[in-house]
């Protein structure tokens, strides 16, 4: 594995006390990528290659599961319940990594529109070894985790460590502080200029959150516009705006040296119409942006997330607003091949409700 680059402990070394286990490939790369800074009318683009931030498994979850991981470790536990629609991409992430540190996953999981993706994700996380749990709504999830956690108390003695939705809490969010100054670094190796405005996706919030603080932490200048690809409702700076306090709050009372900054709703933008008709449901926009991503760079978006934010910003450039600026797009999906985990994953072994994302079902082993 690639040496693990934590630029946040070297800044702020009694962040260090912050539980954390190495799981990624750090630093994930930047490259240049003109002829989608053509077809954006930027004056230059780069892509974080975070789609590359693990070996088994890549995605902005990695960067999250290293302090989630590592506090569940810290707290002795033996297992770990998270949450997620379906085809959850952190849920997957959180099976694959969960394993690598002898930690039993037990995915609580609700519907959501199919796509493609849904089901292999379900296979590859079967095939990571996670027990996965069906429910039909948000109640019925949380009553399933709690009977799933008297379940693994009376078994192991030792209560499961909560992972909520998305991986997200302040001390995850710390992840994409430390990715910003990861980046920051790379800024002042001469890897890139110090970009203008940076493209992400806004799911669950931390690794926008993170990136707007760790941002102005190593002192750039670089705007932050998040794409909402979950929900759109007139809320969502708020509650950014809250993740950004928690988590500088929190780095603060680590380490003292820490900053701490003002904060208001417009030291970041929310780019929003873009969801389309609503989560995991795919838009003509998001689609051309996936092709053109493919046929320029080269990169492996999805129609969920990434699709959706490459074209907030492609949107952007048509309108004019990247001339003669310097843009990030922040590659924030799994491109490593799972296929060796769906090949593995057995259909029979999947709760009832999820088995309809499932096509190819495979012979039985369960």
């Amino acid at each position: 594995m690639t040496p693990v680059s934590i630029p946040l402990f070297e800044r702020y070394p009694r962040t260090r006390e912050l539980p954390h286990v190495a799981l990624g490939c750090l630093p994930t790369p930047v490259t240049r990528a003109d002829a989608l800074a053509g077809a954006a009318g930027a004056g230059g683009l780069w892509v974080k290659r975070d789609d590359l931030s693990g070996e088994r498994y890549g995605g902005n979850k990695v960067r999250k599961l290293e302090f989630l991981l590592g506090e569940a470790l810290a707290a002795g536990a033996t297992d770990v319940i998270t949450f997620g629609a379906a085809g959850s991409n952190h849920a997957l992430a959180t099976a694959i990594y969960g394993v690598t540190r002898s930690l039993k996953v037990h995915s609580m999981l609700m519907p959501q529109h199919d796509a493609p993706y849904v089901g292999r994700n379900l296979r590859a996380s079967i095939g990571a070894g996670a027990d996965l749990r069906w429910f039909p709504d948000m109640d019925a999830t949380q009553r399933g985790a709690v009977i799933v956690r008297r379940e693994v108390r009376a078994e192991t003695g030792r209560d499961p460590f909560v992972i909520p939705f998305g991986g997200t809490t302040p001390g995850s969010t710390v992840g994409f502080v430390n990715a910003a100054l990861e980046l920051a670094d790379q800024i002042e190796a001469g890897e890139l200029p110090e970009p203008d405005v940076l493209y992400v996706t806004l799911g669950s919030m931390g690794t926008a959150a993170g990136l707007v603080l760790g941002l102005r932490a190593a002192g750039l200048h670089t705007r932050v516009a998040a794409v909402p690809v979950i929900s759109q409702d007139d809320g969502a700076a708020h509650r950014l705006l809250e993740l950004v306090g928690q988590t500088q709050a929190l780095m603060h009372s680590v380490d003292p040296t820490f900053p701490v900054f003002e904060w208001a709703e417009s030291d970041f933008d929310i780019a929003s119409g873009f969801l389309g008709e609503g989560y995991a449901m795919p838009t003509q926009q998001g689609s051309d942006a996936i092709a053109l991503a493919d046929a320029a760079a080269g990169l492996h978006l999805d129609p969920t997330y990434t699709g959706k934010t490459l074209a907030a910003l492609l949107a952007c450039g048509s309108a004019g607003g990247l001339t003669d600026r310097t843009v990030v797009f922040w590659n924030t999906y799994n491109s490593r091949d799972i296929s060796a985990l769906v090949e593995a994953g057995d259909v029979a072994c999947l709760p009832a409700g999820l088995r309809e994302y499932v096509t190819d079902e495979g012979p039985s082993r369960c």
